[in-house]
């Protein structure tokens, strides 16, 4: 029988090729060459399995119409900051299947649509993020959890506000919490808001805010300002995040009348007098028109 890449197979596909129970039960034993990993699912190879085994087997375990989410799925995002023995498994409302070994197995009758990597299927990162943040106690890991796909650019602060109003509510008030806070995490470096804040000193306009959440006038979030100047609704992004969350973004300010400039971290290092005049075009531009029914917190 040929193996499979990750030599992770269901017990029910090596009866399909021809093994007998007798002839499973003889490779798994202690000194075998096989293993079972997870009720039904084998690694047919001896000694620790790799990461990437083991959330294979938690697939398998779990089955075709499940996901994977929660921390799992924010390091197959490219979250590598964070990491854990269990995989959060997602599987319909309607399934009975229990959670084994170090898989969680969680009913919702909430299926997000899945994200296709390497070939598994993943929850979408603001979906992931807020399943993983609700099951941790410490405020600062809670933190870090919820904001960390906004912070990298994989989605933005209105999904994962819509994640949670619109999921189960348990665990989710420490969440709220978070997202009304006067306060949010910063979405940009200090390195680069200090680059930044050289450059406003060479500018001709007012001091802006800094990392200033935006909100339309019925409270509806629109995103985080790098950089705020309120008086005429002008918003500066500089941050280092991902070319499709710069473009929502930039959709989203504009669709509210906001004027945005976005410069890239290159630029931020190493072009002060286009950022600068770029800067100065925006503000006069923004105080010529008349000022967008937003509010910010600040």
């Amino acid at each position: 029988m040929t193996e499979n890449a990750e030599s992770v197979v269901r017990r029910s596909t090596l009866m399909a090729a021809g093994h007998s129970n007798y002839s499973v039960a003889l490779r798994c034993r202690p000194d075998g060459p096989w293993q079972q990993l997870l009720p039904g699912v084998l690694l047919l190879k001896s000694g620790p399995p790799t990461r990437r085994q083991r959330v294979k087997a938690a697939v398998l375990y779990a089955g075709d119409d499940a996901l994977i989410t929660g921390i799992e799925s924010l390091r197959a995002h490219g979250l590598h900051a964070f990491d854990t023995d269990e995989v959060h498994m997602l599987v319909p409302g309607t399934r009975r299947l229990s959670s084994r070994e170090y898989v969680r197995v969680e009913r919702t009758s909430r299926m997000p649509r899945a994200r296709i990597i390497k070939g598994l299927a993943f929850a979408p990162p603001h979906r992931a993020a807020v399943d993983a943040a609700r099951r941790i106690r410490d405020p600062s890991e809670r933190r870090a959890l919820l904001f960390a796909p906004i912070d990298a650019g994989l989605c933005t602060i209105e999904q994962v506000r819509a994640e949670i109003d619109g999921g189960a509510q348990r665990g989710t008030a420490a969440l709220r919490e978070l997202l009304h806070e006067v306060l949010t995490p910063p979405l940009t470096s200090t390195v680069h808001q200090g680059w930044a804040k050289r450059v406003i000193r060479e500018a001709p306009l007012p001091a802006p805010e800094w990392d200033v959440p935006i909100h339309t006038a019925t409270g509806q979030a629109i995103g985080i300002a790098d950089a705020w100047w309120d008086s005429v609704g002008l918003a500066w992004d500089f941050g280092n995040q991902r070319d499709r969350c710069i473009r929502r973004r930039e959709e989203a300010f504009t669709k509210a009348g906001l004027i945005f400039v976005r410069t890239t971290v290159a630029e931020l290092r190493s072009n002060i007098d286009a950022i600068v005049l770029a800067l100065a075009h925006a503000y006069l531009k923004a105080a010529s028109r008349p000022r967008p029914p937003v509010h910010a917190l600040t």
